[in-house]
């Protein structure tokens, strides 16, 4: 995994560097994010310090930095993870000295998962939203392309996973999709078309619009059907 690390702490940096390198990362270290931005293609991970915290994930993500950022130091993990929220950060991992270091930022790259489900249907939204939450991820919902427009422009709350319905009124599907694969700020975001439409015209507008894939409504609505008969 490429990861990228810029920390105010000299200490920080070295441990940190030294411990995922030892673990078989592509580590660069940095003190000032500027030197990092030649890096950003391909890296899954930014590691910053509250010393970077602030400046660092803004710049890179602005220079096309796709990867989760995490907040790292020594103290307490629930402290840095309160920290990192408030930083609008992705996460935290404490203790980059410790041997379990390089297994707790792992989990911490993998963790939980933002998906924004599109649909103006309500109930299909909530079958959904309960079917992936019991999987561990982290769900949005957007009634129409407006509200999804605004989730996916701030930089907090934009989405790993886009759970894109075709048929909706003003905007639909395909024109939102569109949107979404042509805008450079948000070439991280997968999307998927979730629709009752025959499978054969959900391929072709996959096709079209630039879509990652789909899946269709009518298998998930009857999978909840048979499992509450």
């Amino acid at each position: 995994m490429k990861v990228l690390i810029c920390c105010d702490s000299e200490l920080v940096l070295q441990m940190t560097g030294m411990a995922l390198e030892a673990a078989g990362h592509q580590v660069l270290l940095e003190r000032e994010p500027h030197a990092l931005v030649p890096e950003v293609a391909g890296a899954a991970a930014l590691l910053v310090d509250a010393g970077r915290a602030k400046q660092a994930p803004a710049l890179l993500r602005d220079r096309g930095f796709t990867g989760r950022a995490l907040l790292v130091g020594e103290g307490a993990q629930e402290e840095l993870a309160r920290a990192a929220a408030e930083l609008k950060l992705d996460g935290a991992v404490s203790a980059p000295g410790s041997e379990d270091f390089p297994k707790r930022f792992t989990a911490a790259v993998e963790g939980r998962r933002r998906v924004l489900i599109v649909d103006d249907s309500e109930i299909v939204a909530r079958l959904l939203q309960e079917e992936l939450e019991a999987k561990g991820f982290e769900i949005q919902y957007a009634p129409d392309a407006e509200k999804a427009t605004s989730i996916i422009l701030k930089r907090q709350t934009r989405p790993d996973l886009i759970l894109l319905d075709i048929n909706m009124p003003k905007v639909d599907g395909g024109q939102f999709c569109r949107f979404v694969k042509k805008n450079e700020m948000f070439k991280s975001i997968k999307v998927l078309f979730c629709s009752g439409e025959e499978k054969e015209k959900v391929q072709r507008l996959v096709q079209e619009c630039g879509a990652d894939g789909f899946i269709s409504k009518d298998e998930l609505l009857g999978k909840w059907i048979v499992d509450n008969t």
